[in-house]
């Protein structure tokens, strides 16, 4: 059989025709959601779902690797945290979109009723992986899966399972041991005989006793799993908690100010919990202190640890989430009650922060519906405030003119628009996936898709003012990328009549650099030189190799535009983050950033004005 790229199975699951449990799913995007981490919780759960285990198998194969004792660990160790995170998110939307692909309750419990058979047997006949047993036990005639085990690239006996499962026990004693272990649990689990013990098809089968037992067992353990959610209503839940947490995540660990800030309006923008009150610990006096939050200044509460019932103190000591109702009479602390009068909410909840010299609580209020999903889904809130501590306060730079500064309105904006564009790009995926490959605005989508990560990456290098994001260079074709944003501007243009010329010179070199910050300086030229020009106007972009006086060669932009010319008071202050005159909206900012990351480059800015028009001319040298 020839062999394949592993790669290119990685997705195919689906397209055998393998759905996943939704209940699987559900634990698993829980388990995983904001994770930096593998846990044992998640890998027990993969090894419940025979799709997303044969997922992980192809992704961890290896041309020419032998299947023998494999550890399932140690194939998850294989396979990046992103990966799986991406597998099981990916198959949870597409079930979404396709609810027909839902698998049927009683074929996902016989392949696990059949897995608990084949670990036992393994174990009772000192077969030396367990581990590879159960998996020979999941997989052995689910639905779809022969085909699907017989294209990875392994020189093992999985494979082999669910080709020998029918044949006759005389037949299968010759052998190898996994095939043989697949069968006996398989016929095992069809009759429930332990009495027909020597038809096991095994050299040396367990006595009727402990074949019985395990039986028991099997059906104990299957027992616990029959009442896992499987409605498209909690996969779609469980979607969305996935999400948000992958966001917050991302949101406050690139955060330059207080985490705890971070996590508290965050729980306000997903969760509708509100009126937040950062509560920190001070070892000293053994007190929750009341912190300010950003510009929220604190109410003036402390509470003695020692002795009390405050739900904040409960969440300080069992780091978990606690959450009192307004109508929980004596049993609730009076500051809980009144905390939660005072906004006015059905209740409120503490949030552990943090340990050591930033164990703390963040307090927050809401109605009872919010307030039980924390109760539901504890896991996610304690994540979240892990996070919320790791991001640790950073000062803000010490100019003159505070936040009117460059540096000053880039954290600024950095902080808020993060997390809206992490939602815009989960309902692309989700949107792309209804869709199809294939839709007809399949290329647009991606053009969106592209634009957001740009955006994102501009937001996290501008953010780092200190000079601790490395540049990143490419070899990058001006011509190409003046071409692509002349294109994704046309909607900004062609309905004022402008028209937009891209005169490229022959033969030019491809230029060395960050091409995203290469990509905002043209694009904010371009469209200052739109917003510059009247309808029915011209602007020009050129792109062209030039040489100086001294032999030095450079690449030669220039974008000009047809517009009435800069006021020479402007003109002084031109590239100055100062106040903008085009109206509500434009931050002043645009020019600035240009020169900032023109030089950045290794480049220089000028321009000349006159009543017919501006051009600037970026010049960027060659090595």
């Amino acid at each position: 059989m020839p062999r394949r790229n592993p790669q290119s199975l990685s997705t195919s699951a689906l397209a055998a025709g393998i759905p996943s449990y939704p209940g699987v799913l559900i634990k698993l995007l829980d388990a995983l959601a904001g994770a930096s981490s593998l846990s044992d919780e998640a890998r027990t759960w993969f090894l419940l779902d025979p799709a997303l285990t044969l997922a992980i198998l192809r992704l961890s194969a290896r041309p020419g690797a032998s299947s023998n004792q494999h550890s399932f660990a140690l194939l998850c160790g294989q396979v990046s945290l992103a990966t799986l995170k991406g597998l099981v998110s990916n198959v949870a939307i597409r079930q979404l979109a396709n609810p027909a692909t839902t698998l049927p309750d009683a074929d996902w419990l016989r392949a696990i009723s059949r897995a608990h058979l084949c670990r036992a047997l393994a174990q009772q006949t000192l077969y030396p992986s367990p581990d590879e047993a159960w998996l020979a036990g999941l997989l052995c005639d689910f639905p779809g899966i022969q085909r699907a085990l017989s294209a990875l690239p392994w020189r093992g006996f999985l494979a082999d399972v669910p080709r020998f499962l029918l044949e006759p026990a005389s037949r299968l004693h010759d052998v190898t041991p996994l095939p043989r272990l697949a069968a006996a649990a398989w016929h095992l689990l069809e009759t429930r005989n332990p009495s027909d013990a020597d038809t096991l098809s095994l050299l040396s089968p367990p006595d009727h006793e402990s074949l019985r037992v395990m039986l028991q067992e099997m059906d104990k353990s299957v027992e616990v799993f029959s009442a896992l959610a499987r409605s498209q209503q909690d996969l779609m839940g469980a979607v969305s908690r996935f999400t948000q947490a992958e966001l917050a995540t991302g949101e406050i660990l690139e955060r330059t100010t207080d985490g705890v800030l971070a996590a508290a309006r965050l729980l306000a923008e997903q969760d509708g919990l509100y009126d937040p009150l950062y509560l920190r610990l001070d070892k000293r006096s053994s007190m929750l202190e009341s912190q300010d939050l950003g510009e929220l200044r604190a109410q003036p509460i402390s509470i003695r640890v020692e002795g009390s019932n405050a739900a904040a103190v409960r969440a300080l000591f069992t780091r978990l989430p606690v959450v009192v109702y307004t109508d929980a009479g004596s049993d609730a602390s009076l500051l809980d009650i009144q905390l939660a009068r005072q906004a006015d909410a059905d209740g409120v909840a503490a949030i552990p922060v943090g340990e050591g010299a930033t164990r703390g609580v963040l307090m927050v209020c809401g109605d009872r519906e919010a307030l039980t999903d924390i109760t539901a889904h504890a896991e996610r809130y304690t994540h979240l405030g892990r996070l919320a501590a790791r991001a640790t306060p950073a000062a803000e730079p010490a100019a003159e003119s505070g936040d009117s500064t460059l540096s000053g309105r880039v954290h600024r904006a950095a902080h808020e628009i993060n997390n809206p564009l992490g939602i815009i790009k989960n309902y692309l995926s989700i949107l792309k996936a209804k869709l199809g490959d294939e839709a007809p605005i399949a290329d647009e989508l991606r053009i969106i898709h592209e634009e957001i990560d740009r955006i994102v990456r501009i937001v996290r290098t501008l953010a780092h003012t200190d000079g601790s994001q490395a540049m990143l260079s490419e070899e990058t074709d001006i011509g190409l990328l003046a071409e692509y944003l002349v294109k994704i501007t046309a909607p900004t243009w062609q309905p004022r009549g402008i028209q937009v010329t891209h005169k490229p010179s022959e033969g030019l070199p491809r230029l060395a650099c960050d091409r995203d910050k290469l990509k905002q300086i043209l694009l904010n030229l371009l469209l200052n030189a739109l917003e510059a020009t009247p309808n029915g106007g011209n602007v020009r972009l050129e792109t062209a190799q030039a040489t100086n006086h001294k032999h030095e060669h450079f690449i030669e932009l220039q974008v000009s535009d047809s517009g009435p010319g800069i006021r020479p008071e402007l003109a002084e202050q031109l590239f100055a983050p100062v106040a903008t005159e085009k109206g509500e909206g434009h931050a002043g900012l645009g020019l600035a950033i240009v020169k900032t990351l023109t030089e950045e480059l290794g480049g220089s800015l000028s321009f000349k004005t006159g009543s017919s028009g501006t051009t600037f001319q970026l010049l960027f040298p060659l090595e």
